[in-house]
């Protein structure tokens, strides 16, 4: 594993099981802090009541724990029956897919490291994190920034796959993350020790075929690791493993869900907690900036406008509440728009 993904996910592991043991009579919002804390004065531009909202309570500290802990164990259930190098992790650089993101790096430093599975990788030159995005809309500048900074931060090896351009679309050339790969023929990334970033082009614009073109790029994968919520659209029915769609036109995988059961205030309460506990490290976990000035789900900018329910009321200017703010998963969707018409 190169030296990048192991700090990673021995950070993650650690974060995550202080996390566990953090006591529930301690929630973010009981947090009494000086002015001169450096998260309050991280987030003393969104001028905010209080730094955390009221709901940041027991009650959601134990659940999120709870949830936490029971994508951990899916990920350990997951982890005893797809070897690492048979899968890959959906990651957009969303809050969903960070979750996940998170929780999964900690599974796999649990199961190679702590429960000794290790040796069984030990012919692989590197235990491979694979990672990809099938781009099917043209995302916010901040999106792209943040997604090209936490892969190599936690060290995947990551397939971007565009649907909508082509790499000779000049047009375009700012949309098309900054390749860390050099051109010989096993793609070896130029620092072996961090993560790597590679661009693929498919044929058509459709999510089909760009998931079709990453796994032509690497035949090994067998499952990939999706975001996706009960809340979500096409989510109130799926199983932590499910087959695609072959008969609709899906290329042949295992979709693997392992946050379903998430609601989107757990979601905010395990970033914002791991947020301060990691503070000031050299492995501080940072999200998007776009959740701070009120956009809640993420898609793409023809299509995504700041959550009308967060327009701030207590000021003259144009301001909204932050993301972590919302309490309902149903309010959540309302930065999602019919495309072209934002």
């Amino acid at each position: 594993m190169a030296a990048a993904t192991m700090y990673a996910a021995k950070s993650c592991y650690a974060l995550l099981h202080t996390f566990f043991d953090a006591p529930s009579s301690k929630p973010l919002n009981s947090l009494i802090l000086s002015p001169n804390d450096n998260i309050v004065k991280l987030d003393k531009f969104l001028k905010l009541p209080s730094l955390y909202p009221p709901s940041f309570d027991e009650k959601l500290h134990r659940d999120t724990q709870n949830r936490a802990l029971q994508s951990y164990n899916n990920f350990l259930n997951v982890l005893s029956h797809w070897e690492l190098n048979e899968m890959s992790i959906s990651y957009n650089g969303g809050k969903d897919c960070l979750v996940q993101l998170i929780i999964y790096m900690a599974a796999i430093y649990q199961h190679v490291v702590i429960d000794g599975n290790g040796s069984k990788y030990a012919k692989e030159s590197k235990i491979r994190v694979n990672a990809t995005y099938v781009h099917t809309e043209t995302e916010f500048e901040e999106q792209i920034q943040f997604l090209e900074k936490s892969v190599l931060q936690y060290g995947l090896d990551f397939t971007a796959v565009y649907t909508l351009f082509n790499e000779r679309n000049s047009d375009n050339s700012s949309q098309i993350m900054k390749e860390t790969i050099n051109n010989s023929r096993d793609g070896a990334a130029l620092n072996s020790d961090s993560g790597s970033i590679k661009c693929l082009f498919s044929s058509t614009s459709s999510l089909q075929c760009g998931f079709a073109t990453y796994l032509d790029s690497d035949p090994n994968i067998k499952a990939i690791i999706v975001g996706i919520r009960r809340t979500d659209p096409y989510g109130a029915l799926l199983n932590l493993e499910q087959a695609t769609d072959t008969n609709r036109g899906w290329p042949d995988f295992m979709r693997i869900h392992p946050i379903l059961d998430w609601h989107t205030s757990e979601v905010w309460y395990f970033i914002k907690w791991l947020e301060r506990s990691s503070f000031g490290t050299d492995f501080p976990i940072t999200y998007c900036s776009l959740y701070d000035s009120g956009y809640t789900s993420l898609g793409g900018c023809d299509n995504t406008v700041r959550n009308p329910q967060l327009k701030r009321k207590d000021t003259q200017q144009e301001k909204f509440w932050p993301a972590w703010w919302v309490l309902e998963d149903d309010i959540e969707r309302l930065s999602r728009v019919q495309k072209g018409k934002v």
